[in-house]
């Protein structure tokens, strides 16, 4: 999407993510082995996801959201917009564990937009959460995107935004 499609405040449904006990412990395996014997030293022994195992799972999902909106537009012929770079996130964190068993979904929220010295680019604001099937926040941080302006002569502009 461009800049100017981008309106604050619009909440983008990015998908849920299922966390079994399977997908825990490829992940676990891969790259945070100590969850597996947290788990075994529980008592009901159930396992608890990474917490980058869950950012990365939103990360999918976003990626994937992106995707699907510039097929859409490349079916009806729109054209595309650049892809910007991301300076980074902040404020990362997970006020409740992830279970096995767990269905997570994930939501983007544009909280703030401003222009660039750059003309052809705006920097984007948003919020993105996480809740599992009990709406508990399970993952909760923001970040900024440098994101395409449309060309000039396609720009509309309204007097009060």
């Amino acid at each position: 999407m461009f800049y100017e499609d981008m309106p604050i405040g619009a909440v983008t449904a990015l998908g849920a993510t299922a966390f079994t006990r399977e997908s825990i412990i490829a992940y676990a395996r891969r790259f945070d082995p100590r969850l597996l014997a947290a788990a075994a030293a529980r008592e009901d022994g159930l396992l608890v996801a990474s917490g980058l195992h869950v950012a990365c799972a939103l990360m999918r999902r976003l990626v994937e959201t992106r995707v699907a909106l510039r097929e859409a537009m490349a079916a009806r012929r729109q054209s595309l917009p650049e892809l910007g770079v991301s300076p980074g996130f902040r404020e990362m964190r997970w006020p409740n564990s992830v279970r096995e068993g767990d269905v997570v979904s994930f939501s983007m929220k544009t909280i703030s937009k401003r222009e660039t010295s750059k003309p052809k680019w705006g920097l984007v604001a948003n919020s993105f959460r996480g809740l599992n099937q009990r709406d508990e926040e399970v993952l909760i941080f923001s970040s900024v995107v440098l994101a395409a302006r449309k060309p000039q002569e396609n720009r509309f502009h309204r007097p009060f935004d």
